[in-house]
């Protein structure tokens, strides 16, 4: 017996990424980040994140923490299976 799902449209996907994004900056607690969605390929479930800013007492940046970020994004939204990350400076 086969189970159906139903197949979300990328809007819906790309809002439940944009959600998880915000859930997983508070988690890393990186005050000075920002983690934004460019945009998401539902034929390869590839999200394309821009990051911004670094921890302002640390060397630490979302770009460090990319693999948890990818990971956690596999997990929190099932189209999700791979994570291109680009990183820019803080205005």
């Amino acid at each position: 017996m086969s189970v159906l799902r139903r197949q979300r449209s990328q809007a819906d996907v790309e809002h439940q990424i944009r959600d998880e994004l915000r859930d997983i900056l508070a988690i890393l607690r990186i005050d000075e980040c920002a983690l934004e969605l460019q945009g998401f390929d539902a034929k390869t479930g590839t999200a394309a994140l821009f990051v911004t800013g670094a921890c302002p007492d640390c060397d630490a940046s979302a770009a460090t923490f990319i693999q948890g970020i990818e990971t956690q994004l596999k997990l929190r939204v099932a189209e999700v299976r791979a994570v291109l990350l680009t990183v820019g400076n803080a205005p």
